[in-house]
């Protein structure tokens, strides 16, 4: 099953902004996996995540993000990445640490 990572610009955005984006992307992801490629995938969204020990923190964000993020066997960005410090981050962990597929939104 593939594991996929859904990446995008949160600060910065209204709650309401960034909710639909991940919204969005995760019927694209579903679209392009689920109807198109007919492959089983699950999505792992920031969204759904509860910070690093509890703290509210950009930085306890990322670390959680990344923990999940190592895991997974895609990464997919939103149009709007190229927008967020923490994006680029997974970006670049993803591409040439982690050695995920990427797809761009």
């Amino acid at each position: 099953m593939k594991k996929i990572y859904i990446s995008g610009q949160i600060t910065g955005l209204t709650p309401e902004v960034f909710n639909n984006n991940f919204i969005q992307a995760k019927d694209d992801v579903y679209y392009t996996f689920k109807l198109v490629k007919n492959i089983e995938h699950k999505t792992i969204s920031p969204l759904d995540l509860n910070p690093f020990l509890g703290i509210k923190s950009w930085l306890c964000y990322m670390i959680i993000d990344i923990h999940h993020l190592r895991k997974c066997t895609h990464i997919a960005m939103q149009k709007n990445w190229i927008h967020s410090r923490g994006a680029h981050i997974e970006h670049y962990l993803a591409k040439f640490i982690f050695k995920l597929e990427v797809i761009y939104l």
